[in-house]
């Protein structure tokens, strides 16, 4: 988990108990798990419409590829 081992873990519960005491370890929990499903929801959401819009530039690109074009614009090509 994050390139963090049991013992280190271990020290960061440690600190964190002296630091913050027994009371407010709950409430700090709490809040970084919910900032951690916020973080992950946007993350979620971000790469949904980035892949929605891929999709429909493949899309776009791949009916235009399919398209002859015009003789109008065959004349100005050549």
């Amino acid at each position: 988990m994050f390139g963090i081992g049991t013992g280190e873990i271990m020290v960061i519960l440690v600190v964190a108990l002296l630091v913050l005491g027994p009371k407010e370890i709950p409430k700090v929990a709490r809040t970084i798990g919910k900032t951690m499903k916020d973080i992950n929801r946007f993350k979620n959401d971000l790469r949904q419409s980035v892949d929605t819009e891929f999709e429909q530039y493949e899309r776009d690109e791949s009916s235009s590829a399919d398209k002859k074009p015009d003789k109008k614009e065959e004349d100005k090509i050549t």
